[in-house]
């Protein structure tokens, strides 16, 4: 079922998103994300970022099966000092870590710098998604400038759409997905 932005994303990734040779994870958190992608994509190489050490300690957990990836600790608006290659997939679930201290938080000022870095990157048909949480302060405050962000990418080049629960209430979750044509 198509209840919540985690069952729509995985819907996706394995229906419509073809190969996926390099791949970020910019918010690895406990490594969900992480997984997926490295569940349902030969990657060569999977780059997770967390600016927090405990989320890097779950996901290496997570992926102690896998070995294609990279653990980094480090803000993902650095990323492009460690991946090199041109990337095919990038997710972001933003916020805070589940479980974790609600005060360390994504905030959208980094994420559009990484966004600007990362655009620039992507092979053409790569895939970006973007999930937001505007139930919490920063959240909202995240989503309004990001949407701003890309709602000003030249639709000549991207493809922006956006997936939201019209009728959930409490502002729920939603994401956007960015695809470089």
């Amino acid at each position: 079922m198509l209840n919540n932005t985690k069952s729509i994303i995985s819907f996706l990734i394995k229906n419509y998103i073809d190969e996926v040779s390099i791949a970020v994870d910019m918010t690895c958190g406990n490594g969900i994300d992480s997984k997926i992608i490295l569940d349902n994509f030969n990657v060569k190489k999977l780059y997770c970022f967390d600016i927090q050490k405990e989320a890097i300690d779950n996901t290496k957990e997570l992926l102690k099966s896998y070995f294609n990836y990279e653990l980094i600790l480090d803000n993902h608006k650095n990323f492009d000092k460690y991946v090199k290659e041109n990337i095919d997939f990038v997710i972001y679930n933003l916020g805070y870590l589940p479980k974790g201290d609600k005060n360390i938080t994504t905030n959208y000022l980094d994420v559009k710098d990484s966004l600007v870095k990362v655009l620039k990157k992507l092979n053409k048909k790569a895939v970006i998604f973007i999930t937001f949480y505007p139930g919490h302060f920063f959240g909202k405050i995240e989503s309004i400038e990001i949407l701003k962000f890309l709602e000003n990418l030249n639709q000549k080049e991207y493809i922006v759409l956006k997936f939201y629960f019209e009728n959930q209430k409490n502002n729920p979750p939603f994401f956007v997905m960015v695809q470089k044509i």
